[in-house]
């Protein structure tokens, strides 16, 4: 977009992709416009929305409850696995999702209105953050609002919830925002871009995505492991409200239909992945830190399983972050365990790791103790800010010190070597699914069509050099043929040059790799 000018559509190569709306994009946009184009840019957005929606849940929290009960939403959402990874990442979900929530909790409290005025403010709000949402990523949005709305019709008994005025305030706000593109798009370059979407969406919906295809319970498991400690705190209120009365009921019931109408949907969705169901990030969060309320309040009695739980699988997570750096510091332990060349040949890059890395995982062992103590004496608070804050400092403490380590050994090796070969006047494309190439390449518009297609790039007629990379384990459908001149083989990857000369005769049973607009990894 910004090479380009070119806002209306989104590009991969500077082709078409018309996988997804461009909202977020446009913030990235916004945010490499101000901080270059880098990983930090493509982050930020995330990093901002993460801030917002920790505000967020304590208003929402302080608001129904009390002060405790939104700080302690705040530590849960930041004390849990998963959500806590969420908003660190450069993916759209965080902030489609943030869009999505703050449509339902529009439209459940427009249903609560009595207020004429007021309902149609709420109903209009609801409208225009989920029309922002679709902007984000598309129709998904609406329909969970929309199965939202149907099940708490179904739970009232079918009595009248919502006027046609209203429903048409609603939509209208929908059309609207949703205008913003998908109508000045169509306007702009015709219907193709938008139905390409449309038909992609309905593909995800009732065929999958190939490679993304789980068995019917993957999100159920995904949930239940990944939220920890906010998940196993919160399945005693997933089938109602427990102790509630009025708003708190009301918001409650919302938060468990959320949740259920999400697991359900992408459950039965033919495409699954692990962020298809991060919205259920908020009930799940939620529903816990209401758990712990009515514990806290004497409203409901702590149940000793609850603490079994948390410690046998809690304790086990501690173990595995305590053991991780003493494993890869003799990674020759995992050699008899797997037969992979490639994952074998990353391992072999020398990393330093240190039995001190080995606190942050005993001091998060320690504080989860201590926490349990806490629970067993009834010093409710104390205990449930432990929970979480630990959670939250352990894994924010492994994100700085491990994840960068891992991230070399799990293969960003070649992004050094493409930044290398920026401004040259070369090819520079990988014989995988990545888009790496693309992004630390930087590559610019023009030149030949054919640049970021494997086969011609490999046989073709090339106007000038190209660098190509492969992973070790597929190097000997490479190595010898094509005129490919063999550069270097580094942690599990082999780094070709082709030269415009060596366009002779070429082998043409090997094993090419599909070219970028079939083969990119999403």
């Amino acid at each position: 977009m910004i090479v380009t000018g070119n806002y209306l559509q989104v590009q991969i190569d500077y082709q078409p992709f018309w996988e997804k709306p461009p909202l977020f994009f446009w913030l990235q946009a916004l945010s490499m416009k101000a901080f270059g184009v880098n990983e930090f840019s493509a982050r930020l957005i995330n990093a901002l929305c993460g801030i917002f929606t920790l505000l967020l849940v304590y208003r929402i929290g302080r608001k129904l409850f009390d002060a405790w009960f939104g700080l302690l939403w705040a530590m849960a959402m930041a004390g849990t696995f998963l959500p806590h990874f969420f908003y660190k990442s450069g993916i759209i979900d965080p902030v489609f999702n943030l869009f999505i929530f703050l449509g339902v909790c529009c439209f459940a409290y427009a249903l609560h209105a009595s207020a004429p005025r007021k309902r149609m403010l709420r109903y209009a709000l609801s409208g225009v953050f989920i029309g922002l949402a679709i902007l984000t990523k598309g129709p998904a949005a609406l329909i969970i609002l929309v199965l939202c709305g149907v099940v708490y019709w179904a739970a009232d008994r079918f009595r009248k919830i919502i006027s046609i005025k209203d429903a048409g305030v609603f939509l209208a706000a929908v059309c609207v925002v949703s205008f913003l593109w998908y109508g000045v798009e169509t306007i702009a370059h015709g219907p193709w871009f938008v139905v390409e979407f449309v038909k992609y969406q309905a593909h995800l919906f009732t065929r999958g995505e190939a490679g993304h295809g789980r068995p019917f319970y993957f999100h159920a498991v995904v949930l239940l492991f990944g939220c920890f400690p906010a998940s196993f705190l919160a399945l005693r209120m997933l089938f109602g409200a427990k102790g509630a009365t009025g708003n708190r009921r009301y918001f409650t019931r919302w938060m468990v239909i959320l949740f259920w109408v999400v697991l359900v949907l992408f459950s039965i969705v033919k495409t699954k992945t692990v962020l298809y169901s991060s919205l259920t990030y908020f009930p799940i969060t939620y529903l816990a830190v209401y758990h712990l309320y009515l514990v806290r309040q004497g409203t409901l009695p702590w149940n000793k399983l609850h603490t079994w739980s948390l410690a046998v699988f809690g304790l086990l997570v501690a173990l595995a972050i305590t053991a991780f750096p003493v494993v890869m510091m003799h990674t020759e332990w995992l050699t008899p365990l797997t037969k992979d060349r490639f994952a074998l040949a990353c391992l072999s890059r020398p990393m330093h790791w240190s039995y001190a890395e080995t606190l942050i995982g005993a001091g998060y062992g320690a504080l989860l103790i201590t926490s349990f103590v806490l629970i067993a004496r009834k010093k409710y608070t104390g205990a449930f800010a432990i929970l979480f804050l630990s959670t939250a400092l352990c894994l924010q403490l492994f994100m700085v010190d491990a994840v960068p380590k891992m991230e070399l050994v799990a293969g960003s090796a070649p992004s050094d070597f493409y930044k290398s070969l920026r401004g040259k006047d070369c090819y520079a494309h990988s014989l995988f699914r990545s888009y790496a190439d693309l992004f630390y390449f930087q590559k610019m518009p023009g030149g030949n069509a054919k640049g970021s297609d494997s086969d011609w790039l490999l046989k073709g007629p090339i106007d000038k050099p190209a660098y190509l990379v492969c992973r070790i384990d597929k190097a000997k459908d490479y190595r010898g043929k094509y005129g490919l001149r063999e550069l270097k083989d580094e942690y599990g990857f082999v780094y070709f040059r082709r030269d415009p000369a060596a366009t002779g005769a070429v082998d043409t049973s090997a094993a090419l790799s599909t070219p970028i607009s079939a083969g990119r990894s999403r």
